[in-house]
């Protein structure tokens, strides 16, 4: 008899405490040890649990002066670190949600994030304040049943306006223990907070942690571009032994460490990796097998925000045989979750037929801040479940089931994308582009970044007006207006866009057009015609061969040493590959070195012999 796709949990569903409970419990503990566990840690600092309590308590207070109250929404822009975990409790404390922001992103791009949530204040660099001229908010972050919202995380919309998801205490709560139970968390684990304070895998880094007791470690350094081999140091240093990273950022330190023969950099004392944010195949598994990771239990991890960061992972431990499948299976459900791959109309799918993943069961957000029109869209009632209200959440994605019950991710069902870990509606970007003054017509499409390791660029094709702005001063103006994952790093100008037969644009074309020029070979140049001789012939040398790495990393000819990495597509991955190859070369270059300098002929001036 074949069977059909619905997955149930195989754990309990009993409630759970809420996490900032579990975290108060430990700091209120009558043992002196478990107060002083430490929670929090830094190269430089240790924060217990005791500690950490009081100075929530204390940040709390400064909020309630300001008129922070239960269901208001706090934005946060603060660095990575224990600060900004004090200032979560400290929301949690007044019945608050925290909607935590890139301290990066443009300045507009964060005050429309604030205005769009109705934030009653915000922590940032200066300490808290009250939002001056906000109006008192319909106190929005309560949920069904009154469960109170504890954050607010904004992603790309398909309208151009993002979505602010919901997500409610008691969902945090269960997600914390499912992923406790998934990774074995223990009160002796140090997990590293990775991800960018905007990005929702940095909740799972956190709460997790510190529910079960364990303590989080900070890279003090907004920097996430670090090579491996630093990455390995601090890693190290800090006692890390559960990481969680991009597929992104593992897939290119797997391929940069291959068949270490543990003479390198180590991760020795990492049990468990964590990857996510993209699909990743089984030749990834073997190149991280061959690497100083390769010890490790590899957990592939995917969710929406929606569901509450991870909702479904696949375990694959260092004895446990490759699975036979291309793409890495994203594995059964975490928690309390329930999956259904339904077909177009709302059927379960036979095991094997493809299908669209549906998720259901109380770890779900409440739904889109102050949207209900679109939360109905995508939360719907649940059919298959025997509670009553039940919901189930529509991810838009196709996967399907394998016999032995493992789903493996297939692709997307609408125009959203994954770029380097992140959620992109394409017809978010090309609003975007085409509010830019002078653009005419404008199409997104994600590319194969042409390494070899499945990465993806995004990229976008524009007309323009006559005498209109060229591809760099587009960019500088996204720049200056949207995070940078909503940037293109490939802009290219055309004449006219492909249409289709009814007049639109034909997005399948330009991507076809765009991959041809993004596969081009990149003209190599000489030191002659690529960089002026105005220093020691060391120093040119260095300037040539940056030059030329850049040029074909950007697929930008013409990058010249008075050009900015980042003003011309540049990103964190882009100078982890270029620093790497200077390294095989014999040169030292930081990633951060690149990303900040601000032309090509400063960054050269870092360049030391290793």
């Amino acid at each position: 008899m074949t069977s059909i796709s619905i997955i149930r949990p195989a754990v309990s569903t009993a409630a759970s405490p809420p996490v900032a409970d579990r975290i108060a419990a430990r700091a209120g503990h009558p043992d002196p040890a478990v107060r002083e566990r430490v929670a929090l840690r830094t190269a430089d600092t240790a924060v217990t649990y005791a500690e950490l309590a009081d100075r929530a308590r204390t940040s709390a207070a400064e909020l309630a002066s300001l008129g922070v109250g239960a269901g208001d929404v706090v934005g946060l822009c603060l660095p990575s670190g224990p600060g900004t975990i004090v200032a979560m409790l400290a929301c949690w404390h007044l019945g608050a949600a925290f909607l935590p922001m890139d301290a990066a992103a443009p300045d507009a791009y964060r005050d429309r994030l604030l205005g769009r949530s109705g934030a009653r204040a915000v922590v940032d660099a200066g300490g808290p304040r009250a939002l001056v001229g906000t109006a008192s908010p319909p106190r929005p972050a309560i949920g069904p049943s009154g469960d109170r919202a504890a954050y607010v995380i904004y992603t790309s919309g398909s309208t151009g306006t993002p979505k602010g998801v919901l997500v409610g205490q008691d969902a945090l709560a269960e997600h914390a223990t499912g992923i406790g139970d998934l990774l074995r968390l223990r009160g002796d684990d140090t997990v590293l907070q990775f991800a960018g304070l905007g990005f929702d895998v940095a909740q799972e880094e956190i709460w997790p942690t510190l529910a079960v007791g364990g303590t989080v470690a900070f890279l003090n350094t907004p920097d996430r571009a670090l090579s491996p081999a630093e990455l390995a140091r601090r890693v190290r240093d800090l006692g890390v032994t559960v990481l969680q990273l991009p597929t992104a950022y593992w897939r290119l330190l797997c391929a940069q460490m291959q068949g270490r023969d543990g003479t390198g950099p180590s991760f020795e004392g990492v049990r468990t990796v964590v990857i996510g944010g993209e699909a990743a195949v089984t030749t990834d598994v073997r190149a991280h097998r061959d690497g100083p990771l390769g010890h490790s239990t590899l957990v592939n991890g995917y969710g929406p925000t929606e569901t509450v960061v991870t909702c479904t992972a696949f375990v694959l431990r260092p004895e446990e045989p490759v699975p036979a499948t291309t793409g890495l299976p994203i594995g059964g459900p975490v928690g309390a979750r329930r999956l259904y791959v339904l077909d177009a109309d709302g059927r379960p799918c036979e095991d094997g037929s493809p299908g669209e993943l549906w998720v259901g069961g109380s770890p779900l957000a409440h739904g889109y801040l102050d949207d209900p029109t679109r939360t109905a869209e995508r939360f719907r009632p649940d059919p298959f479940a025997a509670v009553a209200d039940a919901r189930m959440y529509r991810t838009g994605d196709q996967v399907v089931r394998h016999a032995e019950g493992a789903l493996e991710f297939l692709g997307r069902l609408d125009n959203q994308v994954k770029v380097r870990g992140y959620r992109i509606e394409l017809d978010d970007v090309d609003r975007h582009l085409t509010a830019t003054p002078g653009v005419t017509g404008a199409a997104a499409v994600a590319l194969d970044d042409g390494t070899g390791t499945g990465g993806r660029v995004l990229a976008a094709a524009l007309s323009v007006t006559t005498g209109g702005p060229t591809a760099e001063q587009i960019r500088e103006d996204l720049r200056g207006r949207l995070p940078s994952h909503l940037v293109p790093g490939l802009i290219r100008v055309h004449d006219r866009l492909p249409l289709t037969g009814s007049g639109k644009i034909d997005r399948r074309a330009v991507a076809a057009l765009l991959t041809q020029e993004y596969a081009a070979p990149v003209p190599q140049t000489t030191t002659a015609s690529g960089a002026a001789r105005d220093g020691s012939a060391e120093q040119d040398d260095q300037l040539a061969l940056l030059l030329d790495l850049v040029r074909a990393q950007l697929r930008i000819p013409a990058f010249g040493p008075d050009d900015d990495f980042l003003a011309q597509g540049g990103d964190s991955l882009a100078a982890l590959r270029v620093s790497s190859a200077m390294r095989e070369r014999g040169w030292r270059l930081r990633p951060s070195d690149l990303l900040t300098a601000r032309d090509a002929r400063s960054a050269a001036a870092s360049v030391v012999r290793c």
